[in-house]
C-alpha cells in the first residue's frame, strides 16, 4: 500500500521538467506586468512602438487594470501548472499566443500610423515574443500534452481577467493610433 509521500514522488517523476521554464517565465511576465500597471499612471500609454504622452486619466486607469489583469491571469495559470487539467495547458498557450498577437499588432499599427518604431523597443519586444513562442512550443511537447489529461472547464474568473486584459490592450492600441 503506497503512502502519500510515495504517490507524490511518483507524480513528480511523471511531471515534465520543461514546465518549470514556463512557470518561471509566467512569473517574470507577471512581475513585469505589475510594473506596467504602475507605469500606466506616468501619464502616457505604452505601445509596442513607443509611448504616447498625455492621455486622459480614464485611459491610464484602463491601461493599469489591463496590465493588472494580464499579471493576474499569468499568476493564476502559473499556480495551476502543476495540476493535470487540460484547460491549464490550453489557457497557457492561448494567453501567450494572444500576447504575441497583441504585441505584433501594436508594432504594426504604430508603424502604419507614423508613430515610428523604436529600434531598442522593437528588439526587446522581439526577444519577449521569441521567449513566449518557446513557452508555447514547450507546452505543445508530447510529454507535456500527455501530462495535462484531465478534462475540465476554464473558470469564469479567468475568462473575465483575460477579457479585461485583451480589451484594455486593444483600447491602448486604438488610443495610440488616434493620438499619434
Amino acid at each position: 500500500m503506497p503512502n502519500s509521500v510515495t504517490s507524490r514522488d511518483d507524480e513528480q517523476e511523471h511531471r515534465p521538467g520543461a514546465v518549470l521554464f514556463v512557470y518561471t517565465w509566467d512569473l517574470v511576465l507577471a512581475i513585469l506586468a505589475l510594473f506596467g500597471a504602475l507605469a500606466s499612471f506616468a501619464g502616457g500609454v505604452a505601445t509596442g512602438s513607443g509611448t504616447i504622452a498625455r492621455v486622459p486619466l480614464a485611459v491610464q486607469i484602463i491601461g493599469a487594470v489591463s496590465a493588472a489583469c494580464f499579471s493576474a491571469t499569468l499568476i493564476i495559470i502559473a499556480s495551476l501548472l502543476t495540476r493535470k487539467r487540460a484547460w491549464v495547458r490550453q489557457t497557457q498557450i492561448g494567453t501567450l499566443a494572444t500576447a504575441i498577437a497583441l504585441a505584433a499588432i501594436s508594432v504594426v499599427v504604430g508603424a502604419i500610423v507614423g508613430n515610428g518604431v523604436d529600434a531598442a523597443g522593437l528588439i526587446v519586444t522581439l526577444i519577449f515574443l521569441l521567449v513566449d513562442a518557446l513557452a508555447i512550443v514547450i507546452m505543445t511537447e508530447r510529454r507535456v500534452v500527455s501530462f495535462y489529461d484531465q478534462p475540465a472547464g476554464v473558470p469564469a474568473y479567468l475568462w473575465a481577467t483575460l477579457a479585461m486584459w485583451v480589451g484594455g490592450q486593444v483600447m491602448n492600441i486604438i488610443v495610440a493610433a488616434i493620438a499619434r
